[in-house]
């Protein structure tokens, strides 16, 4: 008897050894996307779960349209509105769903805005869902995208989104003293969710991009199923979800326009294209965009941030949160908009 026991007790520890191995290798050997180059994704969604839980009134989620399009700062300084960026790069719907279901887990949003371009979208890409689920917390949500049809990849790889050692091993090579530095990291997000780029690439093509037109791009059917999953799920919340679009002439037009709205009348959803606002926004194409009109750069995210924080201060009964350590934040956020201006112009 007692030598069935130690060999059980054997058998434990070996266990708990081999996952303690597992687990801090993972973190040494995952890529640490921190720099504007990676799109600091592991700064947006690990900055999340620093959030104090239901302390977010506005959640705002998409693609890379949203970390480079909205600061959530600005919305605070104006109104005193607590909101935050959970959003990535390369996001398919899928995804987009999957990090919902994770936000509404912590935060509870009064209100919820979904970045709308990306509903044309259906490919796999791979470093999409790494940047996406290697950052992401292991729970319910995350499980449910692994196993998700749509995310069509070899085991192996959905397996190192768990034990991510199990597929960047090969990384042992160009480990660095960064690598040991964040893998343990605080990882306090004062952008609240954004990519923060301040240089400018004017966009000089169709300055009509949004001339009126009664087409219609139809939204592909895998995409609209996982719409109405996003609608289920804020109306199980009891959050308002919205639909909106940064201003982004090259991945937009009014044929997506007519579709999206087609959706929202459909769905009770309100729509609101910032496409159509461009003048109130005061959006300059020459001084607003960092890469041609693909995205915005702080300057213009900051312009449709003033005109976002009007239209949650006429339209939602939010309230007013400003604080110190909030206040704090926003002297750092300022701060760090400087430095990137400073080392680019000077």
């Amino acid at each position: 008897m007692n030598s069935w026991k130690s060999f059980l007790a054997t058998i434990s520890w070996t266990l708990m050894f081999l996952l303690f191995f597992v687990i801090f290798f993972s973190k040494i050997f995952i890529p640490k996307w921190i720099d504007e180059e990676d799109n600091r994704m592991s700064f947006i969604i690990k900055g999340f779960y620093k959030e104090p839980k239901d302390s977010i009134d506005v959640l705002f989620t998409g693609n890379s349209d949203v970390y480079r399009g909205v600061s959530p700062m600005v919305l605070y300084q104006k109104y005193g509105i607590t909101s935050y960026n959970f959003v990535s790069s390369g996001q398919r719907m899928w995804i987009g769903l999957a990090m919902l279901e994770e936000a509404l887990r912590y935060q509870s949003p009064k209100v919820v805005f979904f970045n709308v371009d990306e509903v044309y979208y259906t490919s796999n890409l791979s470093w999409a869902h790494h940047k996406a689920y290697d950052n992401m917390r292991l729970g319910l949500p995350k499980l449910k995208a692994l196993l998700d049809s749509s995310y069509d990849r070899p085991f192996i790889e959905k397996l190192g989104h768990i034990f991510p050692v199990f597929v960047y091993h090969d990384r042992y090579k160009e480990l660095s003293w960064s690598d040991f530095k964040y893998a343990f990291y605080d990882y306090t997000d004062v952008t609240k969710g954004m990519d923060l780029v301040v240089g400018a690439d004017p966009y000089v093509s169709d300055q009509d991009y949004m001339e009126k037109t009664d087409e219609i791009r139809e939204i592909p059917d895998l995409n609209i199923e996982y719409l109405n999953k996003m609608k289920k799920l804020c109306d199980e919340a009891g959050t308002k979800l919205v639909l909106f679009e940064v201003p982004s002439p090259d991945s937009w037009g009014y044929d997506e326009h007519n579709a999206v709205a087609k959706y929202a009348l459909e769905n009770g959803l309100e729509f609101l294209d910032l496409n159509l606002f461009l003048e109130d926004i005061g959006i300059d194409w020459n001084l607003d965009t960092f890469d041609k009109g693909d995205h915005l750069n702080i300057y213009g995210a900051e312009k449709v941030s003033l005109f976002l924080a009007d239209y949650l201060h006429e339209n939602f009964d939010l309230e007013n949160h400003k604080n110190d350590n909030w206040d704090k934040q926003y002297d750092l956020y300022i701060k760090l908009k400087e430095e990137k201006e400073n080392e680019l112009y000077n």
